[in-house]
């Protein structure tokens, strides 16, 4: 929902508690129903009753045998109508693949947005590989190396509001001191990667370095992850040196400055 002191003033109540109905239909695996949305949302019943119909009504929800709701078929259209849309997608590819298969790793390209971490890309090499378990990483700027990365880049306006919602702790490793995770932040704009070993999933390590565009600004973080047990200094760095090389070329292919 959207808080007083908002820099979003002109935002229509109905419209803002039916976006917060599909978030939160997004962020549970499992059919929900109405008094349970209604608790989530702080509104009566019938308030929730009334958005879902309308939402089921567009297909943006749906219900199954039980009357409970999920999240409809028509966002799978849009989320592909939006993903095709952005370029970086189109052009990170192809070098996303080069970089899982040199690797024989997991390769993610990340974005921030709306001060949540977003995965645009996945590309898995052509092997058995360990598996990620499935996990909400939106609000894992603080324990991810590609969150790192993007918040150490961001704007301090935008970190100071992601430090002061929480900093969630996912495991025994997750830093949770704000002073130590802005020391953290402040170590990744200076050696210009990030690192999060057992962080947000125990046994996981993953190493992120910044995509440019033309102006210069971060737009993207480019990751590789691996089984922690693995991970050797070795193995980091020629991972990481990959990983500069490919987000290089993604940089470039966004029209920053090629590198003589």
């Amino acid at each position: 929902m959207i808080k007083p002191g908002s820099p979003y003033p002109y935002i229509v109540a109905s419209v803002d508690r039916a976006l917060e109905l599909l978030l939160i239909l997004g962020r549970n695996p499992q059919a929900m129903g109405v008094t349970e949305l209604g608790k989530l949302l702080n509104v009566q019943k019938s308030t929730v009753h009334s958005l879902l119909q309308t939402l089921l009504a567009k297909g943006f929800v749906q219900q199954n045998e039980a009357g409970r709701y999920m999240l409809g078929l028509r966002l799978m259209h849009l989320g592909t109508l939006c993903s095709e849309r952005i370029d970086i997608k189109m052009i990170a590819r192809p070098l996303m693949i080069e970089l899982a298969q040199q690797t024989q790793e997991i390769a993610m390209l990340a974005i921030l947005s709306r001060e949540e971490l977003i995965i645009i890309e996945k590309v898995e090499p052509q092997r058995p590989f360990f598996i990620i378990p499935k996990f909400d990483f939106s609000i894992t700027l603080h324990s991810t190396a590609m969150g790192k990365l993007l918040l150490a880049n961001a704007d301090e306006s935008v970190q100071a509001r992601v430090l002061e919602r929480g900093i969630a702790q996912y495991t025994a490793y997750t830093i949770t001191d704000r002073h130590v995770l802005e020391q953290e932040l402040t170590k990744v704009r200076c050696q210009g990667f990030a690192m999060g070993c057992n962080e947000t999933i125990e046994g996981i390590t993953c190493i992120a370095v910044p995509v440019y565009n033309a102006g210069g600004e971060v737009t993207a973080a480019l990751s590789v992850s691996s089984a922690s047990s693995t991970m050797n200094e070795q193995k980091r760095k020629s991972i990481l040196q990959i990983l500069r090389e490919k987000a290089r070329s993604i940089s470039e292919g966004q029209g920053y400055p090629a590198v003589d």
